[in-house]
């Protein structure tokens, strides 16, 4: 895990996502200085309908969310939970509230091969070490690792996906 970094940001608005099961919040933060070269900070905010790990701890970022841009949290915060609409709603009279944000860089390596066949992705990828049949790569979590073979691949790209993660927010 990197370093974090405190950030003066003001809160862009909050847009309800829902792709299945999981729904949520995608947060848009721009920051006030160009110390972290970029001009948005993406977050999402789980707010799932079961009692998961993710889906609380997104409901407590829309919950510190709400009370840094003074607004009034539901009698029931848990209610937002699956309520993806009403907690955006809820958030929409927060645009343009200056936050401090403490945040963390985080990154994802990705490895595709492009076969004749088709395209194959492995995310989650901690290693590419390059053989003379194969390409074996090395993936996170202890996950085995899934050898390419050299002989399918028309070409392979390793891609690294770079985001800002919020860990905390507070009122500047």
């Amino acid at each position: 895990m990197g370093p974090i970094r405190p950030v003066t940001a003001v809160f862009l608005g909050a847009t309800p996502q829902r792709d299945g099961e999981r729904c949520g919040l995608a947060l848009s933060f721009r920051p006030l200085r160009a110390r972290l070269g970029v001009d948005r900070i993406e977050d999402f905010a789980d707010l799932g309908p079961d009692h998961t790990v993710e889906s609380v701890h997104g409901l407590g970022k829309v919950l510190r969310l709400l009370r840094a841009a003074r607004l009034a949290r539901p009698p029931d915060p848990v209610s937002l939970l699956g309520e993806e609409v009403e907690a955006a709603a809820r958030l929409d009279r927060a645009r343009g509230v200056q936050l401090r944000l403490q945040v963390r860089a985080r990154s994802r390596l990705r490895f595709r091969a492009w076969t004749e066949s088709g395209v194959r992705t492995v995310n989650d990828v901690v290693d590419v070490v390059e053989g003379p049949f194969a390409w074996l790569v090395m993936r996170r979590h202890g996950r085995f690792p899934v050898n390419v073979p050299r002989d399918a691949v028309v070409r392979q790209r390793t891609e690294t996906e770079r985001w800002y993660e919020v860990v905390q927010i507070e009122r500047a």
